[in-house]
């Protein structure tokens, strides 16, 4: 059927501004008192769809395609080639959860353009989705490729320019001591990111009404493109504030919900009775209201989104396309009662396993990362000695290789941040870095300190922690100082308290094939999916705010033990702590084996009502 001739987009003038006033003022909130319950409805049934069919067809297809590409981009990216592929891998990320958020619109679209019963509506506007699900396919496909295109030239200059400028440093003495060169290199690219932040947003507003284009009029995808730069010219500007207007007010929604909770009801549970079964369903409860409050904040906000791209999409010209649902059940209110206390059901379902699920454990144990890095400079003796005085169960330092194959005690990849020095570890002899300074830098009292091997640092400790050593590779050496710390920790004979890590999964593979025995570790910002299903480790170190439920079910499910890395603020540790981390890695070691301490000394009750403050504190 051919599309319906749309009505023509008013001209743009001096009545811009009424227009949008009325958007705001009339449009949505007419909408809202007609399509809320819809709406309701709809979210119950999309939700389910994308539990059951949409999140986990996206999670097999970026899976399918790491295993394909054989690179899982858990930790670092060296070489242009893995750049490459990992922005790919990305692209296709953000094209999936495009496309689920434009089927989700779909829906919303098709529910707020028809009349009648509110549940029929809603199984009415989820087939209505599934019929124009490959044109909303094609249609995010299109758009993800014309935002790639556009990144591409300010992608070339920020690569551009830091090879240029920035190669030659490394990372970690960019961060910290933040020479001339970063200050070169960001008032170069940061005017260049500006100007491709500002093309992405004209050319996001200029296709803002391309779904309800194809869903509501029936273009193809180009021509809802088309559509969409037809009803916007002239406007994106105006557009653009409405639109972020709304977009901060639902952002806020979730957020003060959680705020609303903290001030006046999360006080409310020291009132419960200091019984177990008693403060378990007090939990459950709280819970289950919770979720379903921030649930419902997130219907709303959601719904308001719609709302507005469709007003802005009638009010510039589009056509309403409204109809009726043809058959209504005898009892339409019923089914959606129905739906909404099923909804409610699985949030009590939820909050029970959340309940029950809470880890009671205490046995968490804590790593000093490079030592106690707080308390004395790090990878050095003095932060071992500070780490084991604190009580910490394992010590996490790194190891290069030197130019004459020595494997050393050292994090960058040349002694410019300690010791304002240069050169490359991988171009100086060992003899040539032991007259290094590496503690002065931290506090002169530490100026004895000096650069260790690995040999040396494993008889220091001597077994009084578990010695977690990171690989630091540079960009030719993997293999050589893979082999040469397994030589040296055979030689020490201290294989049974060594745990080798690193942030690339193809070494942490290398190291399980050449020692079969060994401990290992992956290190990673975020843990993204077929990761851990096809890198063998034992231990999987998250970036912690990469850490939640999800990430601690996950390492339950598949056997690994998960590290949360680096945390230093003692609310952020109980946090962790509760979720159920196996190991904390912080600089200050001391801190969490006293929190560690103190929560061990609490009742399973006390315990159970401390980890639900937690719980909501952020």
């Amino acid at each position: 059927m051919p599309a319906p001739a749309p009505p023509a987009a008013p001209a743009p003038g001096t009545d811009d501004r009424a227009l949008l006033r009325g958007i705001l003022v009339h449009d949505i909130r007419r909408d809202l008192r007609r399509h809320l319950r819809p709406m309701l409805a709809w979210y119950l049934l999309f939700t389910a769809f994308a539990t059951v069919a949409a999140a986990p067809l996206t999670t097999w297809s970026l899976a399918a395609l790491l295993h394909w590409i054989e690179r899982p981009f858990a930790g670092d990216l060296d070489g242009v080639r893995d750049n490459l592929l990992a922005l790919a891998w990305l692209m296709l990320a953000g094209a999936l959860s495009w496309y689920v958020v434009m089927l989700q619109q779909a829906g919303m679209l098709l529910v707020s353009a028809s009349h009648g019963c509110r549940y029929r509506t809603a199984a009415a506007a989820l087939l209505g989705m599934l019929r124009r699900a490959v044109p909303l396919a094609m249609l995010a496909a299109l758009q993800m490729a014309a935002h790639a295109v556009l990144a591409l030239p300010w992608l070339a200059i920020g690569a551009a320019l830091y090879w240029l400028l920035l190669r030659g440093y490394d990372p970690s003495f960019v961060l910290v001591a933040r020479p001339a060169a970063l200050w070169w290199f960001l008032g170069g690219f940061l005017p260049v990111l500006a100007i491709g932040v500002l093309l992405h947003a004209t050319l996001y507003f200029r296709w803002l009404l391309a779904t309800p284009a194809l869903v509501l009029e029936g273009h193809s995808p180009l021509g809802a493109l088309r559509r969409s730069r037809t009803l916007t010219r002239g406007r994106h500007l105006r557009i653009a504030t409405l639109v972020a207007g709304v977009a901060l007010t639902v952002a806020a929604l979730p957020l003060a919900v959680t705020w609303l909770y903290q001030q006046g009801a999360t006080p409310l549970l020291d009132w419960l009775p200091e019984h177990r079964l008693l403060l378990s369903l007090g939990m459950v409860a709280y819970l289950t209201l919770n979720a379903a409050t921030v649930l419902g904040a997130l219907l709303l906000g959601t719904t308001l989104n719609t709302l507005l791209v469709r007003a802005l999409f009638h009010r510039l010209g589009g056509a309403r396309g409204c109809r009726a649902v043809d058959a209504t059940p005898h009892h339409p209110g019923r089914l959606v009662w129905g739906a909404e206390a099923a909804f409610l059901a699985v949030a009590l379902v939820q909050a029970s396993l959340a309940v029950g699920s809470m880890n009671l454990r205490r046995e968490v144990t804590v790593t000093a990362h490079r030592g106690a890095a707080l308390m004395a400079p790090e990878n050095t003796l003095a932060a071992f000695q500070a780490a084991i005085d604190a009580g910490a169960d394992a010590i996490e330092f790194d190891v290069r290789l030197s130019a004459d194959g020595a494997v050393v005690v050292f994090h960058d990849s040349d002694f410019r941040r300690i010791a304002n020095d240069p050169r490359p570890v991988a171009e100086t002899p060992l003899a040539g870095m032991r007259d290094i300074d590496i503690g002065s830098w931290f506090d002169p009292r530490f100026s004895g300190e000096r650069i260790q091997t690995l040999s040396e640092a494993l008889a220091f400790i001597d077994r009084r922690a578990l010695a977690l050593v990171e690989l630091k590779p540079d960009a030719d050496n993997a293999d050589a100082l893979l082999a040469a710390t397994l030589r040296e920790i055979r030689r020490s004979g201290h294989q049974d308290v060594v745990v080798l890590a690193s942030l690339s999964p193809e070494l942490v593979r290398a190291a399980r094939a050449e020692a079969p025995g060994a401990r290992l570790a992956l290190f990673a910002n975020a843990a993204l999916p077929g990761t851990a299903r096809r890198t063998d480790f034992d231990l999987l170190g998250l970036n912690h705010l990469q850490v939640d439920a999800g990430a601690v079910a996950d390492a339950r499910r598949r056997g690994y033990r998960l590290q949360a890395w680096t945390v230093n603020d003692p609310v952020r540790m109980a946090r962790y702590m509760d979720l159920g981390v196996d190991d904390i890695s912080t600089d200050v070691p001391e801190l969490a084996v006293r929190l560690r301490g103190e929560r061990a000394a609490l009742t399973d009750v006390e315990l159970l009502l401390v980890r639900l403050h937690s719980w909501f504190r952020h």
